[in-house]
């Protein structure tokens, strides 16, 4: 088990992906170019957005403290005795007793807003070292990009702003 921070999409901001992750509390780095880039999908920290009079959630795990805009932790599980392929963000290398399959960027749709309809799409794992598949180039039918940390809710001490993210594939 290994526990995190939530993180997904902006929510102001089209493009990026779907579904929301559970980023590792520690994560570890490969290439990445410092500042903004252009085209690139986001990601930020998740954040409760229970309203205190609407919350079905209990706060007890959080000292009674209220859940409301507070960013959001998350766990990933294993349970033994059964066959996990797991899809780790913001990591190069597998938990203890995990094989690795490959590791690489997490690549998302782009979080820029320049008028086109954009779509979300999932969040996905490429590997270091992708290869090309036969056909025509520069179609943007669907277009993928690097994913960038947005920091904030996630911790500018480990998540550091605009940096791309690692991903790894593990399985056990």
């Amino acid at each position: 088990m290994f526990l995190g921070r939530a993180a997904g999409p902006l929510y102001n901001k089209p493009g990026g992906g779907s579904n929301f992750l559970c980023l590792h509390e520690d994560p570890q780095w490969k290439n990445y170019f410092v500042g903004h880039q252009s085209y690139t999908a986001a990601i930020g920290g998740a954040e409760y957005d229970f309203f205190p009079n609407y919350n079905v959630f209990s706060e007890i795990n959080n000292g009674g403290r209220p859940l409301f805009n507070n960013p959001a932790s998350c766990a990933v599980c294993y349970v033994p005795h059964r066959s996990t392929i797991l899809m780790i963000p913001a990591r190069t290398q597998c938990p203890d007793g995990w094989s690795k399959e490959y590791g690489g960027y997490l690549v998302a749709e782009s979080s820029v807003n320049d008028g086109s309809l954009r779509r979300r799409s999932s969040y996905i794992c490429v590997d270091e070292a992708p290869e090309v598949a036969a056909g025509n180039v520069e179609q943007n039918h669907a277009v993928m990009y690097t994913v960038e940390v947005h920091c904030g809710s996630l911790p500018c001490s480990v998540y550091l702003h605009e940096r791309e993210l690692t991903c790894v594939v593990c399985s056990k």
